[in-house]
C-alpha cells in the first residue's frame, strides 16, 4: 500500500513538473535579442524628448526672517544650442527689512556679470546670517507615461523653514 502511495505521488510530481516547463515555454512569444543588438543597447539610453530643469537657488536669511532669494533656472539643458549660450533665467526676490533686525540693516543682492551679489550690512551684534544654497534637477518626458511631474515648489527651500 505504501508502495501504490509513493508511486502514485512520484507520477503526479513528474506530470505537473512537464506541465509547467511546457507552459512557461509557450508564454514566450518574442525571440531573445542577438547578442550584436544587446551590446548596441547597453550602457546608454534614448534621449528623445527628454527635458532636463536644472535650478540653483540662493536663500538669504537674517535672524531667520528670509531676506532675499536668487534663482536661476536653465529650462531645458537637452536642447541644442547653436553657437549660443543655453537659455536661462535670472531671477532675483528682496523682502522688506522688519524693524526688528536693528538699526542700519540693509539687504541688497544684485546680478552682475554672471554672478550673484548679496550684501547684509549690520551692527553685528546678536545677529544670526544664513546663506543656503539648492540645486534642483529635473527629467521630464521620460516616454511613454513614465514621465516624472514637475513638482511645484515653494520659494523657501526645506531647510529654512521654521
Amino acid at each position: 500500500m505504501c508502495n501504490l502511495r509513493l508511486n502514485q505521488c512520484l507520477m503526479i510530481t513528474i506530470l505537473l513538473s512537464t506541465t509547467f516547463v511546457v507552459r512557461a515555454e509557450s508564454l514566450y512569444l518574442e525571440s531573445p535579442l542577438s547578442d550584436a543588438s544587446l551590446d548596441g543597447l547597453r550602457g546608454g539610453f534614448l534621449l528623445d524628448d527628454l527635458e532636463i530643469m536644472i535650478g540653483l537657488e540662493q536663500a538669504i536669511s537674517v535672524n531667520g526672517e528670509l531676506m532675499a532669494i536668487n534663482r536661476l533656472t536653465i529650462p531645458n539643458l537637452n536642447q541644442l544650442v547653436s553657437e549660443q549660450g543655453i537659455p536661462h533665467q535670472f531671477d532675483t526676490e528682496l523682502r522688506q527689512v522688519v524693524d526688528g533686525l536693528g538699526a542700519g540693516t540693509l539687504v541688497t543682492s544684485t546680478l552682475g556679470d554672471g554672478r550673484w551679489l548679496t550684501v547684509i550690512q549690520n551692527n553685528l551684534n546678536g545677529i544670526t546670517i544664513q546663506n543656503a544654497r539648492e540645486l534642483t534637477i529635473e527629467l521630464n518626458n521620460l516616454g511613454g507615461g513614465f514621465g516624472i511631474p514637475g513638482v511645484s515648489r515653494d520659494p523657501v527651500p526645506s531647510y529654512l523653514r521654521p
